[in-house]
């Protein structure tokens, strides 16, 4: 080969590189190259709602610097029911006659814990909808729901619960119990309300979420005890159930349509 020949085998490599070069930037400024894509600017009330902080949107409320604590003396768990919750009936309960009902249709499991307290008694129904307009049309009773929660020194005692779900005649549907037996184990020191807002501004969380907790208007505080319970499934050096005293922020996300989530402050002091 010589000088002349690699002369011009040069130039064509170049002019071809040059060549695609230019067809990918002008498909770029296309806008039709996969590297190239343009989107649409944000809405300006979307960004506006969704770039704000934790906002307080009631008031703080008072605690003693010293509260009752308390030992896990045993852990209660049960469930039962024939698990037909979710089925469409001719008719449940009132939410005047459910509790009572509920009553009766857990003497089997040895009745209701002494100090349960009744939380709510809800008529739940499933739906017919339009598939055009996206509107319910029909409603069919589904089950009548009974939630009772646990209080110690008038705080609340969490994640402990039961709810009973009951059908035609008060037929039990569906049980679950998580309950605590706890004894008294002297007080310890916790942290005002003021001081729980600020750890919760810092996302020092007592349980820790998977994402960021900005963007939360909070709509209820409230003091009470988390009870941990271990794992048998869980290798520890010293496995024991605990209760902690916690402050609860219940927030709420703008714009989101859901309810308010539970967000745990460790109350305890040092």
């Amino acid at each position: 080969m010589n000088a002349r020949d690699f002369a011009g085998i040069l130039c064509g490599i170049f002019l071809a590189v040059f060549a695609g070069w230019c067809l990918i930037a002008g498909f770029g400024a296309l806008g039709i190259a996969g590297h190239y894509t343009i989107y649409p600017a944000p809405d300006s009330n979307a960004v506006a709602v969704y770039s704000r902080g934790i906002t307080l949107d009631v008031p703080l409320p008072s605690s003693p610097a010293i509260v009752p604590q308390y030992r896990v003396a045993a852990v209660l768990q049960d469930a039962g029911g024939n698990g037909t919750g979710s089925g469409v009936r001719t008719q449940i309960p009132s939410v005047e006659d459910a509790p009572a009902l509920a009553g009766k249709a857990l003497e089997p499991y040895g009745g209701l814990p002494a100090d349960a307290v009744l939380e709510k008694s809800d008529r739940v129904f499933g739906y017919e909808y339009d598939t055009k307009t996206g509107t319910a049309i029909k409603q069919y009773p589904q089950y009548t729901q009974v939630m009772y929660r646990q209080y110690v020194n008038g705080s609340l005692v969490m994640p402990s619960q039961v709810s009973v779900a009951l059908g035609e005649n008060g037929t039990l549907l569906d049980y679950s119990k998580d309950w605590y037996v706890l004894e008294p184990a002297g007080e310890i020191p916790v942290l005002s309300a003021e001081e729980a807002l600020e750890k919760l501004k810092k996302q020092d969380l007592f349980i820790p979420l998977q994402c960021c907790i900005t963007d939360r208007t909070i709509t209820q505080v409230q003091f009470g005890y988390y009870i941990t319970v271990h794992s048998p499934y869980i290798r520890e050096e010293k496995p024991v159930d605990t209760c902690t005293p916690v402050w609860v922020f219940y927030g709420i996300k703008p714009g989101t349509g859901t309810g308010a989530f539970p967000l745990y402050i460790n109350a305890t002091r040092g």
